[in-house]
């Protein structure tokens, strides 16, 4: 994407906001805001300073540039509530004055949504993740770099992004099942049998057939039993002791991905990959930013053997 396009798109973003900053540049002294764009969201968020200078203040300042999803006006000093002063209307806001003047220095704090959904694309570039494997980890390096950096700069404030995300699909399946003995994978296709049979005497002779593969694994837990607990190993919240995020990036969440054997329910199965999302920002100040994403594959093993019964 071409740098006058970028530049259009960002103008595009900060219209309402940069409406608010001349308006407001009409009747105080306004600083350098502040914009932050929270990436995941896709909401701006703009912080304007602005302090009294002296003579004629209108009532009331009309600011009809569209909703914003929040408005929040304070002093920069003193503990003064200053919520009556801004005004929702159909097209706007408008801020009464007359509540201001006890004081002489003002944060006004701005959220409108970006509604271009691929705003944050035109800005930056992802590089794809590269997979470094070992025998106890895997690294996926990853990088993200702004594509034109001067177009965070305008003349209404300096752009910040916050929280890039970057997915890293870490494959997990190959893992699991290196750690499933043959007797789990032949007791599991038989329990899967049981669920689709109708026919009862298929079904008992199944049910016979389970219980020699189950006496023949030694374990008193089935299969079935045992994926089900298999399962807990892959929310956020279990996940996450398996990764490890360095350097300019931070971790932010896991997901899932698709199912291993897609005919099969999700507690009798496990996913191909696991999808962690990482983050970071990116400024005038740091144009780049570079990551990895450790994958503890030994831990992660020593786990899902536990589970299943596999002792090496």
């Amino acid at each position: 994407m071409s740098y006058e396009l970028a530049q259009k798109l960002t103008d595009h973003a900060l219209k309402n906001a940069s409406k608010v900053y001349d308006t407001i540049r009409g009747s105080y002294n306004v600083f350098p805001p502040e914009i932050v764009i929270y990436c995941p969201e896709n909401i701006q968020k703009y912080s304007i300073v602005f302090e009294a200078k002296g003579g004629f203040l209108p009532k009331k300042i009309k600011f009809p540039y569209g909703a914003a999803r929040r408005i929040k006006l304070r002093p920069l000093r003193g503990l003064t509530d200053l919520s009556d002063a801004v005004v929702r209307t159909t097209d706007g806001f408008e801020l009464k004055t007359k509540s201001m003047e006890s004081e002489d220095t003002f944060i006004l704090d701005l959220e409108y949504d970006i509604q271009d959904p691929n705003y944050i694309t035109s800005l930056v570039e992802r590089h794809h993740a590269k997979e470094i494997p070992s025998t106890d980890s895997h690294e996926y390096w990853m990088h993200a770099e702004l594509k034109h950096p001067k177009v965070l700069k305008t003349k209404y404030g300096k752009l910040e992004l916050q929280d890039i995300d970057f997915n890293v699909d870490v494959g997990i399946s190959g893992d699991i099942n290196t750690v499933i003995p043959d007797a789990f994978k032949k007791e599991l296709q038989i329990g899967v049998e049981i669920l689709k049979e109708t026919d009862p005497h298929r079904f008992h002779q199944l049910g016979v057939e389970k219980i020699q593969a189950m006496r023949s694994r030694g374990k008193k837990k089935t299969a079935v039993e045992a994926l089900g607990a298999l399962q807990e190993v892959f929310i956020p919240q279990s996940f996450c002791k398996y990764i490890d995020v360095e350097k300019d990036f931070h971790y932010s969440d896991c997901l899932r991905g698709n199912k291993c054997h897609d005919t099969v329910p999700w507690n009798l199965t496990w996913p191909k990959t696991m999808k962690v999302i990482s983050r970071t920002d990116l400024n005038l100040d740091n144009f780049a930013a570079e990551g990895i994403v450790k994958y503890n594959r030994r831990n992660f093993v020593d786990e899902v053997g536990k589970i299943v019964g596999y002792k090496k």
